[in-house]
């Protein structure tokens, strides 16, 4: 097995299928940020899929919700208790613009609390051979940034910690089943649209910019010192895997690029 030479604490590049091509440290559980956003959206997907929501229904804001969107820190779309918008609209801000609102709405929505669906996502995850899943929150926040969800049983540093094979398993059963995230994560821009507001916001991802791969997705965790990313690639008719997991930034510069950058050359050096 190759062995890479990244920053990042957990990677891997595999074939789509599970096989794994090159790691490092790829059964290492580390905090994932908000890749952790994965697994709520495959949530949503089968939800509709079953007809439990449209993509077309109205969400309304919960008085909590609300609350929790005033924190600069986990919240760029701010809400007010009573406002409204479609499923899709808050999909598209959670997987384009990593929203972390949406996650919890999302949870609460499918769910109807936050007990339900830590319950039914551990068992969810077991299911897919991920054992003992350390998952607190639908967004991959720490415990000291939930605001309106943080619990005050548990440490400020009380995160989701997940390892690239683990991340690899995720991302499989949501590009497998539900293909059609990708072509939400290669939007260039959207419009969130409420009753209340509609505002223009752009993608994030700086992996639609890479040229010598065809980048397809997926998702990016950033934390104050920490960068992770999850890329789709089409290379040679096969589709290929990235996981490149909590590479610590301090003192990198700027922030949320390192991460496409040294995805693209750990993938190089397995395909060239």
């Amino acid at each position: 097995m190759k062995q890479l030479k990244v920053l990042a604490a957990s990677a891997l590049v595999a074939e789509l299928d599970g096989s794994v091509l090159a790691e490092k440290n790829a059964h290492q559980r580390v905090p994932i940020a908000s890749v952790t956003k994965l697994i709520i959206i495959y949530q949503l997907y089968a939800a509709v899929e079953r007809h439990q929501l449209n993509w077309t229904d109205q969400l309304t804001t919960t008085k909590r919700i609300a609350e929790f969107t005033k924190g600069e820190v986990v919240a760029e779309i701010k809400l007010t208790e009573g406002e409204t918008y479609t499923v899709k609209d808050a999909l598209d801000a959670l997987l384009i613009l990593s929203e972390n609102t949406f996650a919890f709405v999302f949870a609460e929505k499918l769910f109807k609390n936050l007990t339900n669906w830590h319950r039914k996502t551990i068992a969810l995850l077991e299911s897919w051979g991920i054992n003992n899943p350390i998952i607190p929150n639908p967004a991959g926040l720490s415990n000291q940034d939930l605001e309106t969800y943080k619990d005050p049983e548990m440490t400020d540093s009380y995160e989701p910690l997940f390892s690239a094979k683990e991340v690899l398993i995720i991302t499989e059963k949501i590009v497998d089943r539900f293909p059609e995230v990708l072509k939400i994560a290669q939007e260039w821009k959207f419009n969130f649209k409420s009753n209340r507001q509609e505002y223009p916001y752009l993608n994030r991802f700086k992996f639609l910019a890479i040229t010598k791969h065809k980048w397809i997705g997926l998702k990016t965790g950033t934390s104050p010192d920490t960068e992770s990313f999850v890329g789709i690639v089409q290379s040679d008719q096969k589709q290929f895997v990235t996981v490149y997991l909590a590479a610590k930034i301090d003192f990198l510069e700027p922030k949320g690029r390192n991460c496409y950058v040294e995805s693209e050359k750990m993938l190089s050096s397995v395909l060239k």
